[in-house]
């Protein structure tokens, strides 16, 4: 028999690790500002999976979610909010904003992950946003946002992973299913790329383009320069290492200033206010 799971349930089940963000965080913080990081905005917040965890995680932190689908919002209040005690629903607060221009209190840290903000797909409106970023931190505030590339980046392809069966935050069963990352189309003209996410199993409904995604594919040169340019006085790099035994990513994000001969990686850069 098949069933039919939310397909906000199998993202966060495909793509999430909101465990390995937030111990990312904390070490960014202590090579950085030499502290802990006790406030978070989530850009294109989503279900706000991140924010919920945060303040999940320490009895000092509050979060904003910052998002424009007033839909997926309302959705992360019911099913993601809704899992959190009293005390820590006072700390957490989703705002259906323009990150563009978002209003909440100054940060010790802003994310923008899943590469939420390729989205924007000319140089001006990405700077404009990264000014807005950097405005929006304390003093010694962090920036952090995740990328992709390499060769295959900018291939036409679909990539399949399978996720064991198991339950959300809020208790939902989901089965074992398959999660597939489809490159639909690149024109290595202006680096546009077009992804969707499908999901299917043997007792899943499937789901065709579950979601879709038409990006710019930036460089991490651009991404770097273009921090500089919105006024972060240095940026770091962190990728995984590779392990020839498994044949795969070992999952220790390291901080790199070379990292060669790879078809396809995953990168989280680090820019200091």
């Amino acid at each position: 028999m098949k069933h039919p799971v939310d397909p906000h349930v199998l993202y966060e089940a495909s793509v999430q690790g909101t465990d390995v963000d937030i111990a990312l965080f904390e070490k960014i913080f202590k090579r950085g500002p030499g502290r802990a990081p006790l406030t978070l905005r989530e850009d294109f917040c989503g279900t706000g999976l991140l924010a919920r965890d945060w303040v999940a995680s320490d009895s000092r932190r509050s979060a904003w979610g910052v998002d424009l689908h007033q839909p997926t919002l309302t959705w992360a209040r019911r099913h993601r909010l809704s899992t959190l005690p009293p005390e820590a629903l006072e700390r957490i607060h989703l705002l259906r904003q323009n990150v563009l221009h978002a209003r909440t209190p100054p940060v010790d840290l802003v994310a923008a992950l899943n590469f939420s903000y390729m989205i924007f797909r000319e140089r001006s409106t990405l700077l404009a946003y990264f000014t807005s970023v950097y405005r929006s931190l304390v003093d010694d505030g962090v920036f952090v946002l995740d990328l992709f590339g390499g060769p295959h980046a900018q291939q036409v392809m679909t990539e399949e992973k399978d996720i064991p069966a198991g339950e959300d935050v809020e208790g939902t069963p989901y089965p074992a299913f398959t999660y597939v990352w489809e490159q639909a189309r690149f024109n290595a003209v202006d680096q546009s790329i077009l992804c969707h996410i499908h999901f299917k199993g043997r007792h899943l409904v499937s789901q065709t383009k579950a979601f879709t995604y038409a990006w710019r594919l930036w460089s991490i040169t651009e991404l770097r320069d273009l921090l500089a340019e919105a006024g972060f006085r240095q940026t770091d790099s962190y990728f995984e290492g590779w392990s020839d035994a498994h044949g795969s990513a070992d999952g220790i994000l390291r901080r790199r200033t070379r990292y060669e001969g790879m078809d396809a990686w995953v990168a989280y850069l680090a820019a200091y206010r």
